[in-house]
């Protein structure tokens, strides 16, 4: 199921188009509301959306400067924006954003229909790319967000970094980061960063004639034991037994 949060000022018309929408036929679950663009950014960042229902004019924050704001932060997402305004510097500035539908009020049942239905079969498409893409984006692949925080975990690998860490690196909240990473990855932020780091040492105990402890250190593990159970997971042999067959 798809996330979607639905944003306007009128009640009337949030309550009408939460209520009278089949969502779950839509493949969609409405995991929050809001009522103006402060709330909207806030419940973003707490609920993690795949798609917005966004209200042009609201109090706060109108809608297209929250979408703004949103943006770099889920660059997956699919907005849909909805205003009784027909303003041509409206349009223009929701294409700049790329915005995914524009519907003017009254709000018709049907037309938010088929425009959630454009923003699933968007995600769909981008899942699917970034699927067949896992492969090409561990050895450089095209997306340049993914590219850089792997980057930034190999070049930092003999270090203790955590999730906060390339948080702060690519200024993303850190709990879309953690979802963000497995939808490209097909795999966790913390099992990639033990995969990472146990291939790292499986170079340093074949190239090197450091000690154990001196290996667990250097890649952030103080308990040798824990480095040590670790890797035999991963490989099926201790550290000692991987030398000793590659000496």
């Amino acid at each position: 199921m798809y996330r979607l949060i639905v944003a306007d000022d009128e009640r009337i018309v949030l309550n009408g188009i939460v209520n009278t929408i089949p969502w779950d036929e839509l493949g969609v679950q409405v995991v929050a509301t809001a009522e103006n663009g402060k709330d909207l950014y806030e419940k973003c960042i707490r609920y993690l959306p795949d798609i917005l229902l966004v209200d042009i004019r609201m109090p706060e924050e109108d809608g297209l400067t929250v979408i703004g704001k949103l943006k770099p932060l889920f660059p997956d997402c699919q907005f849909i924006i909805v205003t009784a305004y027909e303003d041509f510097n409206y349009a223009k500035k929701a294409i700049e954003l790329g915005v995914l539908g524009y519907i003017t009020k009254p709000v018709l049942r049907n037309e938010v229909m088929e425009n959630v239905r454009s923003a699933v079969g968007k995600l769909q498409e981008i899942r699917k790319e970034n699927r067949s893409g896992n492969e090409r984006m561990r050895t450089g692949g095209a997306d340049s967000l993914i590219d850089r925080i792997i980057r930034y975990m190999q070049s930092h690998i003999d270090s203790d970094f955590t999730l906060m860490d390339v948080a702060d690196y690519v200024q993303m909240n850190s709990a879309y980061l953690s979802r963000y990473f497995r939808e490209k990855t097909g795999t966790s932020f913390i099992d990639e960063v033990k995969r990472m780091k146990v291939e790292r040492a499986q170079y340093l105990l074949r190239s090197t004639n450091m000690k154990l402890y001196e290996i667990s250190d250097q890649l952030g593990y103080k308990s040798v034991q824990y480095f040590s159970k670790l890797f035999k997971e991963a490989t099926g042999a201790t550290p000692i037994e991987y030398r000793q067959k590659r000496s």
